[in-house]
């Protein structure tokens, strides 16, 4: 998952607001205390506020997301762009080569005094003779200029292709510096949005405290009736339903758990590939290379990079397999994967500002809601 550098702390302040309005929530639906006008309205404001906050970050998220898959399909072009120029390279020492031979013939053949005339001359046994030999030498000296044509022929289709891969190239560029703007006005709202957030909570919290004191028993049995509820409104709404086909699982790959539990720790780094820092997807692309499996780069193509395991076969989960996140449990909106170990839990790098870490599946799917099930390569 890619974050903004601020996206964390935004998400803590989320998850406190919304603690603090269910609790209250809870308080006034238990009819314990009357509600009152400021509360509901702080309240209303303060919720309302929250979810476009969160909005603002999933869609940053999402053009992180984007920014890397065009990061990917440039530093592709260029290096095709570059093998191209070192084909152009060579056409061209083949063109000069097969023109310098093709000249010396030329020179050989035609040249008034040459050795070959000469021995085409003296060697000829009648007229006849002679004027064969001659024809010889000419035709010989016609493959080679044909020769040098075609040598010619493929320099110009390497240079056309290189041509087009650098058409490729600016048109990605352009559509990354697009995206760049997009993500930094983005990041822009979600700035202000958080900053109008913090002030709503900081009212909100004020009010909340007021009652607080004596509805702390009732608010924690109303909260936990919520959690529960939530938990299984969770459960019941997974995402869109995916072809699954059980015999084609095949074996799983335990081996890689050990590989990425030796790098808990190791800090969350956007666009990260190697221990220096990781981000969800880089973590798993590199383990995997490490037991010589080889699979995608983001996230959203990790996902179709093998055996499907749908959302509510959490039973068929096996160490090794990847297990994925999308928004509102919709896998064509993934954002985040991780690796399934074992126990219920999965290995990750969350976000910017943690480290890869080891959390509860069963905890994440309970209170995000976000799980659209696994993928075993």
């Amino acid at each position: 998952m890619r974050t903004s550098p601020h996206t964390t702390s935004t998400r803590v302040l989320i998850a406190m607001l919304v603690a603090a309005v269910t609790l209250l929530g809870a308080v006034l639906t238990a009819g314990a205390v009357p509600t009152n006008a400021a509360i509901e309205a702080k309240r209303a404001q303060a919720e309302a506020a929250g979810k476009k906050l969160e909005q603002l970050n999933t869609d940053l998220e999402l053009r992180f997301e984007e920014q890397a898959q065009i990061e990917e399909a440039v530093d592709k072009t260029r290096a095709q762009i570059s093998a191209t120029e070192k084909d152009l390279e060579l056409a061209t020492g083949d063109v000069k080569r097969s023109e310098t031979l093709l000249n010396r013939r030329v020179s050989n053949i035609y040249r008034t005094g040459s050795v070959d005339i000469v021995a085409v001359f003296v060697g000829a046994t009648d007229f006849q003779d002679f004027v064969a030999r001659i024809d010889l030498m000419r035709r010989v000296g016609r493959n080679d200029a044909s020769l040098v044509a075609s040598v010619k022929e493929a320099r110009t289709r390497v240079e056309t292709a290189k041509r087009a891969l650098e058409t490729r190239e600016s048109e990605q560029l352009a559509l990354r510096e697009q995206a760049r703007r997009k993500q930094s006005q983005v990041h822009a709202a979600q700035q202000a949005q958080s900053e109008y957030f913090a002030s709503l909570k900081s009212d909100l919290k004020k009010l909340i405290d007021t009652e607080r004191i004596r509805q702390e028993q009732l608010a924690a049995a109303r909260a936990k009736a919520l959690a529960d509820a939530q938990a299984a409104a969770a459960g019941a709404n997974q995402g869109k339903v995916l072809p699954f086909d059980r015999s084609k699982l095949g074996s799983p790959h335990p081996g890689v758990v050990p590989i990425a539990k030796s790098y808990l720790g190791v800090r969350y780094v956007w666009g990260g590939t190697t221990p220096s820092g990781f981000d969800c997807s880089g973590l798993m692309q590199y383990s995997y290379n490490k037991i010589g499996i080889s699979i995608p780069r983001t996230s959203r193509t990790q996902f179709l990079a093998g055996a499907y395991i749908p959302p509510n076969r959490l039973d068929l989960l096996e160490p090794g397999d990847m297990v994925f996140f999308g928004i509102d449990g919709d896998p064509d909106q993934i954002h985040h994967v991780g690796m399934y170990v074992g126990g219920g839990d999965f290995i990750h790098a969350p976000s910017t500002g943690d480290v890869v870490r080891i959390t509860s599946l069963r905890g994440r799917i309970a209170s995000n809601g976000d799980y659209v099930g696994a993928c075993r390569p």
